[in-house]
């Protein structure tokens, strides 16, 4: 069987069991849900794709496909680096191995293009099997060179005052890499007739707003998709964004929605920009057409090779040590290590209960394990499961006579965070906030 059909069995038969793993939380699976759900959804709708057109990515330019897959990692962790400095969001419980969590970054970040492109995919076939002409057409947006520069400066200085004031113009992330690459885009292409794979500003300058609309509503319902899975999720990201923190459906603050629209537009501009660096080779031209294009040159694909793991790499440590990660997965038994002995990590792994989420769900204490110390494994592993706190954490609020929920939901956010730092804990109001509320949910759910 060939590899796209593999692919296509996986899609359509992982997404619902990936579902069953998400809502049952069946480990080895439920941690690193993302990956299972958003892989499978890909393929699945490639499948889809083609059975509307006849033809898809995955099956006809599979190297179009593993392109859009390697350099979705970089594309996103610009909005990483960005977000170094913005702190808008934070991820929680990521794997602690760093093996682990760099497959896990790979991965994971990898499906952010192949998602939206798909998705789009499968909107134009929508579109060309039920609008009539197959297009959406509309008045030509007229281009100019001075309407370029407009745009460019436009670009630049969204990305100044998202850096220089990042608390109030953090939403400018979701559109500044549009205004910076596609009016470029268009000034190389702008005497090619066809500008699809091109820029966006010519499929508008020729009145075609297809692709525009295509964009738009991909980019919202991956945006749908992201923040309903994220939801459930054990390893996940957490909004801290400012005035709106309180504000959420899910986990995203209800105007957040509004940036996936456009951060789908800043994805084509920018895979736009990159094909400028390939000879014009685009996953949106047919196969024969990118075969009679030379494609990147040697000294290129060598500089690839070797520049960008470095810089998957150097973005992830970056991360981590920037405080975007806040918690990690940490195994139980790592953490009580001397507590339990030699029989008593044997038995945690036996039992296959080394993550806190595993080690609630044992219904008896292993003999091998001390009463009063799975006693307080329990306590501390149900605060660390408490909206991503992590293991460490929840020791850290031990020390300072905090064991439950009802405790936590009495603290005041600033005093706690200056207790918290008192104890060399690297932790932000945002979290300490996030941790409270949860807190008072679960009391009042309690109390009824």
């Amino acid at each position: 069987m060939k590899l796209h059909r593999l692919a296509w069995v996986a899609g359509v038969v992982g997404l619902p069991l990936s579902h069953y793993w998400l809502v049952a939380q069946v480990e080895p699976f439920y941690s690193p849900i993302y990956c299972f759900l958003w892989w499978s959804y890909i393929f699945a709708v490639d499948f889809a794709v083609y059975g509307l057109r006849g033809n898809s990515l995955l099956r006809d330019q599979p190297r179009e496909f593993l392109f859009l897959t390697i350099w979705s990692v970089p594309v996103w962790l610009l909005f990483e680096m960005a977000n170094l400095r913005l702190h808008n969001w934070y991820y929680v419980m990521a794997p602690s191995a760093a093996s682990w969590a760099m497959v896990f970054l790979v991965l994971s970040f990898g499906t952010v293009l192949p998602g939206i492109f798909e998705t789009m995919s499968l909107v134009l076939a929508l579109m060309e099997k039920f609008v009539p002409g197959g297009k959406i057409t509309g008045r030509a947006f007229a281009v100019s060179r001075w309407n370029v520069g407009l745009q460019l400066a436009l670009g630049v200085v969204m990305l100044a005052l998202m850096l220089v004031f990042p608390s109030v113009c953090f939403c400018l992330a979701w559109g500044f890499a549009f205004f910076l690459t596609d009016p470029i885009c268009y000034w190389v292409w702008r005497k090619e007739k066809n500008h699809v794979g091109r820029s966006l500003l010519g499929q508008l300058a020729a009145g075609d707003n297809t692709r525009l609309v295509a964009l738009l509503v991909a980019g919202f319902i991956c945006g749908g998709l992201w923040e309903a899975w994220n939801l459930g999720a054990r390893t996940k990201w957490i909004y801290s964004v400012p005035f709106f923190d309180e504000l959420k459906l899910g986990e995203m603050p209800v105007l957040g929605f509004g940036g996936f629209p456009p951060f789908a537009l800043e994805c084509y501009a920018l895979v736009n920009f990159l094909s400028l660096f390939r000879d014009g080779r685009n996953w949106e031209l047919s196969a024969s057409e990118n075969r009679a294009r030379r494609g990147m040159p040697a000294w290129g694909v060598a500089v690839c090779a070797v520049m960008l793991p470095l810089f998957v790499m150097g973005a992830g440590v970056a991360i981590g040590i920037g405080r975007t990660v806040t918690s990690w997965a940490t195994p139980l038994d790592r953490v009580f290590s001397q507590d339990l002995g030699p029989q008593g990590i044997k038995a945690l792994q036996e039992r296959h209960a080394s993550q806190g989420n595993q080690f609630l769900k044992l219904k008896d204490r292993p003999p091998e394990i001390d009463p009063a110390v799975f006693a307080r494994m329990r306590r501390v592993a149900a605060m660390g499961e408490l909206k991503g706190m992590g293991l460490w954490n929840a020791l850290a609020l031990e020390q300072l006579g905090i064991n439950d929920a009802q405790d936590l939901s009495r603290q005041n956010p600033q005093e706690l965070l200056l207790h918290l730092r008192g104890l060399r804990r690297t932790v932000r109001l945002e979290q300490v906030k996030v941790w409270i509320r949860e807190a008072e949910r679960k009391a009042k759910a309690l109390k009824t």
